[in-house]
C-alpha cells in the first residue's frame, strides 16, 4: 500500500492496489476524497465532496452547528501519517470541550476509520453525526431492518422521492426520542420527516449501482451507532450515521467504522455478501 501526503492536493494521496484516493485534513469536507476502483472505475463522490466526513457534535437542544468540519476549514486540526493509517487531531472547542481522533486507514478495497473522543466534562446523550456524499449513480440505499421474527430484512429505502428530504433509520426507542430533543434544531424545517417504522437490525449502510452493482459499503461501530440517516440532494445522496453515549469527564469513547467498496450484481445475493463483510468487521455473533 502506498500513502504519501501531496503539496499539490494537500491530502495524503493513498493507492491500495485495489482502490485509491486521498484523505484530506482540511476544507469544509475532510475525510476520504476521490474515491476510485481499479476494477469498477466509477466515481464514487463528487469534486470537493468527500466521505468519513465528521460534521456535527449533538446534545438535547444543542441544533446543528458544524463544530468539526468549523475546526477543519479553519486548519486548526493536526494531522500526521503514521503506521495505522492518517491521523487526524480536532482540539476542543468552547461549547462541547472535547478532542478527538479520527484515524483513516486504506487497506485493500476498504477504509477503516478509527473514533476516539476524549471529553473534559460530562455529556449526556452526546452524538457525533458522521456524513458521506455518494454520486447519484449510486442510486440505491439498502438497509437490514429488523422483523417480527427477530431476524432481518435487507430494504431497499424509499429515500429519492422529494429533494432535501432526509431519511432515517433508528437503532430503538431512545434514539428516535432524541431526535425530537432539540439536537437537530426545529423539526418544522422538514428535517428528519421520514423516519422508517422498523429499526435497524445492524448498523449498515449500503449505497448500490443498479445498474452494474458497484455498491460502497458502511458497517458502523456494533456498540455505539444510535442512528442511520441521510439526505437525497438531487446530485448526490449523503448517507450519514451518528454514534453516541453518556460521555464521562476523563473517559474515551472508541468507535469503528469499515467503508469497502464492493461490485453486488445480483441484489438478491447483496446481503449475504454484507454479512460476511459485517463478521469480518465486527467478529462472528456480533450484533447491534
Amino acid at each position: 500500500m502506498q500513502i504519501a501526503w501531496s503539496g499539490l492536493s494537500q491530502c495524503y494521496e493513498f493507492d491500495t492496489g485495489e482502490i485509491m484516493g486521498g484523505i484530506q485534513p482540511f476544507t469544509n469536507y475532510h475525510g476520504i476524497c476521490g474515491l476510485m476502483h481499479r476494477g469498477y472505475r466509477a466515481g464514487v463522490v463528487r469534486h470537493s465532496k468527500a466521505l468519513l466526513n465528521a460534521e456535527y457534535y449533538l446534545r438535547p437542544g444543542s441544533g446543528m452547528v458544524m463544530y468539526p468540519r468549523r475546526l477543519t476549514l479553519e486548519r486548526k486540526v493536526a494531522h500526521e501519517l503514521n503506521q495505522n493509517g492518517v491521523a487526524v487531531h480536532f482540539p476542543a472547542e468552547p461549547d462541547f470541550g472535547l478532542e478527538m481522533d479520527l484515524v483513516y486507514r486504506p487497506h485493500g478495497d476498504a477504509v477503516d476509520l478509527k473514533m476516539t473522543i476524549r471529553p473534559s466534562v460530562d455529556i449526556q446523550r452526546f452524538e457525533i453525526f458522521f456524513a458521506s456524499y455518494i454520486a447519484e449513480v449510486f442510486d440505491e440505499t439498502w438497509v437490514p431492518i429488523a422483523n417480527a421474527e427477530m431476524g432481518r430484512t435487507w430494504t431497499r429505502l424509499n429515500n429519492r422521492a422529494v429533494i432535501n428530504r432526509t431519511f432515517g433509520v433508528a437503532r430503538n426507542d431512545l434514539s428516535r426520542e432524541m431526535i425530537q430533543d432539540g439536537r437537530y434544531g426545529e423539526l418544522e424545517r422538514g428535517l428528519h420527516r421520514d423516519l422508517e417504522e422498523s429499526d435497524f437490525s445492524l448498523p449498515i449502510l449500503a449505497a448500490r449501482n443498479s445498474t452494474n452493482g458497484f455498491t460502497l459499503v458502511f458497517l458502523c461501530d456494533p456498540t455505539h451507532t444510535t442512528y442511520l440517516t441521510g439526505q437525497y440532494h438531487g446530485w448526490d445522496t449523503a448517507h450519514d450515521w451518528c454514534y453516541g453515549a453518556d460521555l464521562a469527564a476523563g473517559a474515551e469513547m472508541v468507535a469503528n467504522t469499515r467503508m469497502v467498496y464492493r461490485c453486488f450484481p445480483d441484489a438478491r445475493v447483496l446481503g449475504r455478501g454484507i454479512a460476511e463483510l459485517w463478521t469480518a468487521f465486527a467478529g462472528p455473533g456480533s450484533k447491534s
